[in-house]
């Protein structure tokens, strides 16, 4: 394995602001067990795209947050070469977000051999 790959992404009830993502970003990699070497960053999107997008670097990845506020959405990617609780960071999300529905996809990502 090289990696574990959870991308979550869904509608939102209620507007996910600049804070929301600042949290969520900061408290995600203790919750998997790793640690932020950069960030958080944040940054607004631009009128034609109004949102959020945030990111961290981690010891073992990264983990990005982006928010449409046109239509209501959110994508959401954690990604690590170490093994994390990838149910376990579902309920925080759910917990952190106003979702109306929400998807879940757990890829195992490799190479052959490896």
């Amino acid at each position: 394995m090289i990696g574990l790959h959870l991308m979550v992404d869904g509608t939102v009830t209620g507007p996910v602001g600049r804070d929301t993502v600042e949290r969520i970003i900061s408290e995600m990699p203790g919750l998997i067990g790793m640690r932020i070497l950069t960030g958080p960053h944040v940054v607004e999107g631009v009128p034609e795209n109004p949102g959020w997008t945030g990111f961290v670097v981690i010891d073992k990845s990264h983990i990005s947050v982006h928010t449409f506020t046109e239509t209501s959405t959110v994508s959401i990617d954690v990604y690590s070469c170490k093994r994390f609780d990838a149910e376990a960071a579902v309920a925080y999300l759910r917990g952190a977000i106003p979702f109306g529905e929400m998807t879940k996809r757990v890829l195992i990502r490799g190479v052959a051999g490896l």
